[in-house]
């Protein structure tokens, strides 16, 4: 068998195995669910639900019937499909870039305190920390088709006093990113798309990851569909993509490629590395129930992310008890709001035996505390099968923290030669290395792990657009 076919007979496998893994955690999720809706409807108020579910029935159904009535013809399909000839509008000759309006509008009205917007926010800092840069940039927002300064969102992120927003009048060679989540701002920008092409300018992209494309499985239903829709209109309207990791860049061009996906001729695709360094204020204090989680003679390990599939909880809480199991007397500490399908993970964890002694949970941690949490950790855990970046990785790594994360291509980009890696979705391979870490038979070294500041992260943006520093172009 030639060495070519091991490989694809190596990929089968895995891709088996992931599979598997993801049937498990949703096999999990049903059952939790079902249980749930058994302790319902034999409960006194499943009783009483049960003679108001006809009641509920009929009233939908009444709903959806006049609404049938006044609901408009669904719109015809228009957007081109894979190999369909694609025309674009005309527009004028592109000038060099003079600036780089930065948009934040999504996270101005949606802060939910996710990795996305503390990109956004924590590069918006960056650009405002008093440097300079090739290009002016200027945080931006949008309103009712027109483009605005976000002066307010800037003061409360670097403080001082906050000028009224004023409109921003497209100049020639003005380069527009959307840095913040675009979901639905697509059809609002539209205008200014126009303005910035007119004036020969750019419109720019920040792509976070793949994970809806490439591992829909791990994702909310709702997200799929609606994140397709979004690369495929992303696509047509930007002249380029800047991804949060080289891992995302390559997967994006791949993809495209692959798929035959229609897009903006010479698509340029290029990438910057996230920041680590958190803002930290200098009164703050952490809860009691945070310092007692750690102030023990225990080996505390901590696992950062939203409670949800690919972040891996349960392979943590699965090599954990294995090593409690083995008389290892060491603490996991899994911080991270709910997510989604985390039903049967978090019945796992508040219900687990080791709950409030050796297990804990905390869903509502503030940056302050976090950094808490890393600074008394003796190291990060993180056993996420997909991601764009990592950056509890690199946070853990700058407060000195050793990390012991999957083997994926992402977490070697930024894990490189200092964290400990084990194969993915493996329970008893996570809870070797730990042992292994322990014992000092494996070293983690912090000091190899990538850093970068947040201003560095704002820094290399700006020299990507301005330079045209590029690592893929697509014909």
């Amino acid at each position: 068998m030639s060495e070519r076919q091991d490989r694809e007979r190596e990929q089968d496998r895995e891709r088996m195995r992931l599979l598997e893994f993801q049937l498990d955690h949703l096999r999990a999720e049903l059952l939790r669910l079902t249980h749930e809706r058994y302790r319902l409807v034999y409960s006194v108020s499943g009783h009483i639900y049960r003679f108001l579910r006809p009641i509920e029935a009929f009233l939908a159904d009444r709903a959806n019937a006049v609404a049938t009535i006044f609901r408009p013809p669904p719109p015809r399909e228009t957007a081109p499909t894979a190999g369909d000839e694609m025309v674009l509008p005309v527009r004028g000759a592109t000038l060099p870039a003079r600036r780089l309006l930065v948009d934040v509008t999504g996270t101005i009205k949606r802060d939910a305190g996710t990795g996305i917007q503390r990109v956004v926010k924590e590069v918006t800092r960056g650009l405002y920390c008093g440097e300079s840069f090739d290009i002016p940039a200027v945080a931006a927002r949008c309103e009712n088709g027109r483009l605005l300064t976000a002066n307010g969102f800037v003061a409360e992120l670097v403080g001082g006093e906050a000028a009224p927003d004023s409109e921003i009048a497209i100049a020639g060679g003005d380069r527009f990113l959307m840095l913040s989540d675009s979901w639905n701002a697509f059809e609002e920008l539209a205008p200014v798309f126009a303005k910035i092409r007119d004036a020969g300018g750019e419109v720019v992209t920040c792509i976070f990851d793949l994970i809806p494309e490439l591992y829909p499985h791990a994702c909310h239903e709702v997200t799929v569909p609606r994140y397709r829709a979004w690369l495929r209109k992303a696509l047509l309207e930007s002249d380029s993509f800047l991804a949060i990791s080289r891992t995302v860049a390559d997967e994006l061009a791949d993809y495209v490629a692959a798929n035959r996906l229609a897009h903006r001729p010479g698509l340029k695709i290029g990438w910057f590395h996230c920041g680590s360094d958190l803002p930290l204020r200098a009164e703050a204090a952490s809860r009691e129930k945070i310092r007692t989680a750690v102030e023990v003679d225990a080996p505390v390990f901590l696992a950062v992310g939203t409670i949800e599939p690919r972040k891996g909880q349960r392979v943590a809480l699965r090599a954990f008890e294995d090593l409690w199991a083995k008389g290892r007397d060491v603490r996991l500490i899994v911080v991270g709001r709910r997510g989604w399908f985390e039903e049967a993970v978090v019945g796992e964890i508040v219900e687990h035996k080791e709950f409030g002694r050796r297990l804990f949970w905390f869903d509502d941690v503030d940056d302050d505390e976090l950094s808490f949490l890393y600074d008394h950790a003796g190291a990060l855990i993180f056993p996420s099968y997909a991601e764009g970046f990592g950056l509890p990785i690199v946070e853990a790594a700058r407060r000195g923290r050793p990390v012991i994360c999957s083997d994926i291509p992402v977490f070697r980009e930024v894990g490189r030669d200092g964290a400990l890696y084990f194969r993915v979705n493996d329970a008893n391979a996570l809870a070797e290395t730990i042992g292994d870490f322990l014992d000092g038979r494996r070293v983690a070294d912090p000091g190899q792990i990538l850093r970068v500041a947040w201003r560095d992260a704002a820094r290399r943006i700006v020299e990507a657009v301005a330079r045209e520093d590029w690592s893929r172009r697509l014909s």
